[in-house]
């Protein structure tokens, strides 16, 4: 890639988007990060790095954001989605960028309606605007995120429970430092383009067993405790917004009414872009071990 390209960073003080940033700029990669308030995002300062303050839920504000730009990683969560995707979309057309790397979640493919599946109907809408757009795409699907279990880090602190709705579907969730370095080689190398990849972990491990390991790991006996659909969305509307939690309620209740094999799968993906195994839960809890201790 050519030095002078620069690339875009969308939810660079996020949990994935924080993670590309700081691996293309550890590669010596010129970035620029977009976040809503610049005032309240701690970033790194240097030369290869640019900040820049827009919304991608108001659409005005990306031109600028875009300026000079050829490449950008896109990432965005909850109800406005496919909305605040598309508004970065038609603003990167209109800027020449070359090519995104949208982050998107795994079983797009079988969201055929926001009814039974809202959470993969958003990401499926997001995904046609950019495949409509002509600008070159890659794709990333992963499965849920192993640092999802940092909600548990509280309760079992202070009393060795972990609490959700879902304690025996099979997940083959993935670290998100994972699914960075998936972004950062689809951005900075060649062979990427057109190219969707479904990244999971290397196991399926229930929550029950997901609990096992940390538990194993902190030597304590934990227990996992199943609360209803009801309280879950209680304790979700605390972070996310309405429209936002129900949609995820409802395709958590399909996923207990109906089971959720397609996330019990393995995917070779991330060994095939990383050219390695991706990281187990048992390594990524190693790393991650003292959130959990009282």
């Amino acid at each position: 890639m050519e030095e002078t390209t620069m690339i875009l960073v969308t939810g660079a003080t996020g949990n994935v988007g924080g993670k590309v940033l700081a691996l293309l700029r550890a590669d010596g990669h010129k970035v620029r990060a977009l976040t809503r308030d610049p005032g309240r995002a701690a970033f790194d300062g240097g030369a290869d790095l640019e900040v820049v303050a827009a919304d991608l839920g108001r659409p005005e504000t990306l031109a600028p954001a875009l300026d000079g730009v050829q490449k950008v990683f896109l990432m965005s969560l909850g109800a406005n989605k496919a909305t605040h995707d598309a508004h970065l979309v038609a603003a990167a057309r209109e800027a020449g960028v070359e090519h995104i790397v949208q982050l998107s979640t795994l079983g797009v493919e079988m969201a055929e309606d926001a009814e039974s599946n809202p959470l993969g109907h958003w990401h499926r809408v997001a995904e046609e605007a950019l495949r409509d757009s002509g600008i070159a795409w890659t794709i990333l699907r992963p499965n849920g995120f192993m640092s999802m279990n940092l909600g548990w880090a509280e309760s079992i602190k202070a009393e060795g429970v972990a609490r959700g709705p879902l304690a025996d579907v099979p997940e083959a969730i993935v670290d998100p430092r994972d699914i960075a370095e998936v972004a950062v080689r689809a951005l900075t190398g060649e062979g990427h383009r057109g190219q969707v990849y479904d990244l999971t972990g290397p196991q399926a491990l229930t929550a029950r067993e997901q609990l096992a390991v940390l538990g194993s790991l902190l030597g304590r006996d934990l227990r996992f405790e199943t609360v209803p659909l009801s309280v879950q969305r209680e304790m979700m509307l605390r972070h996310f917004s309405e429209e936002t939690v129900n949609g995820v309620i409802r395709t958590l209740q399909e996923a207990i009414e109906h089971g959720s094999e397609l996330h019990g799968r393995l995917s070779p993906d991330v060994r095939r872009v990383l050219g390695r195994e991706p990281r187990s839960f048992a390594a990524w809890a190693h790393d991650h071990l003292h959130l959990y201790r009282p």
